[in-house]
């Protein structure tokens, strides 16, 4: 199976379980304010073991760092046409702040891993890659860049945020936690016929698979209508930065860096994976406009049903 199916296969099955919460929450089996604790399940349980087991389970290697590095440099570049485009419509500040959080951060980690590891077989370097692509290029920028930016956009001029402060959780949280000591079992290694071993990475290996339900849940549970007529000119902009001009220009950096075929490949997919539900929580707690940054990340999730596969065919 190719992977271009493997996405597509990947992409029904997520909408099927989003389908399976919206039906759940109807006969009130799970409720909307749930999806905090899905969300929370996703950052601080199922996330952080794949990231884990990923980065334990291939030796580490530098070479792989260069795509993490572009994710990082795209999610900076895309956020100055955002920013551009967004002066010349007169946006107000808190909501210019939510859509160059939007257009600049993807859900690579999250979102972005789940349906990599259903289209790639779950391959071990392919998972390596992509963890390392989805959390050293994508939420390392999202928790320095991305809460600098929601700050600074959304600051109220009798308060006084701390760039550190804001940042500090996510340096002590589990999925920090598990990229740094997940690189640090990549360099030195594991005993291969160690049954202790064995039983961490079955318990990884399950916890892991629930990702992809996870993720599905807490996106189904946060569905709401959108209003498309006061938004659609934010809509369209938000679209065309994070799903098409994003994904286009980390294509070129891969011509650009001669990026091996299959990096090349996950690359421009993280890229163009739709607008992290991250942006929306930073958007809200830093004092932007959370409910449009909302909004927008819901959209540009409905829109990357067709983009994502088209971009998948068209990259080969």
């Amino acid at each position: 199976m190719s992977q271009f199916q493997g996405l597509v296969e990947a992409l029904i099955i997520l909408v099927a379980l989003c389908g399976a919460a919206i039906w759940l929450r109807s006969r009130n089996t799970i409720l909307p304010e749930e999806q905090d604790v899905f969300g929370r399940l996703v950052t601080d349980f199922a996330l952080p073991a794949v990231i884990l087991l990923s980065l334990s389970k291939v030796p580490f290697s530098l070479q792989a760092l260069l795509p993490a590095l572009l994710l990082f440099a795209v999610s900076i570049a895309i956020m100055v046409p955002a920013w551009m485009i967004g002066n010349a419509l007169g946006l107000k500040r808190k909501v210019l702040g939510s859509i160059i959080l939007v257009s600049g951060f993807g859900g690579s980690s999250t979102l972005g891993l789940s349906l990599i590891r259903r289209a790639f077989h779950d391959d071990s370097v392919v998972m390596r890659d992509s963890v390392l692509m989805g959390e050293y290029g994508g939420l390392l920028s999202v928790f320095t860049l991305g809460v600098a930016v929601a700050i600074y956009f959304g600051r109220d001029e009798d308060k006084e945020t701390s760039l550190w402060e804001a940042c500090r959780p996510f340096f002590v949280s589990p999925i920090f936690i598990a990229m740094i000591l997940g690189t640090a079992i990549s360099m030195i290694g594991l005993p291969q016929n160690n049954m202790l071993v064995h039983i961490v990475e079955d318990a990884l290996r399950v916890a892991g698979r629930s990702l992809i339900v996870l993720v599905a849940f807490s996106i189904g549970l946060s569905l709401r209508p959108i209003a498309l007529r006061e938004l659609a000119a934010l809509i369209i902009v938000a679209g065309l930065l994070k799903l098409i001009a994003e994904p286009l220009f980390a294509w070129s950096l891969s011509l650009s860096f001669a990026l091996p075929h299959l990096e090349a490949e996950l690359l421009v997919l993280q890229a163009a994976m739709p607008s992290g539900a991250i942006s929306a929580v930073l958007a809200k707690r830093y004092g932007c406009d959370g409910a449009v940054a909302s909004a927008l990340v819901l959209a540009t999730a409905v829109l990357s049903l067709v983009s994502l596969p088209l971009t998948l065919y068209l990259g080969g």
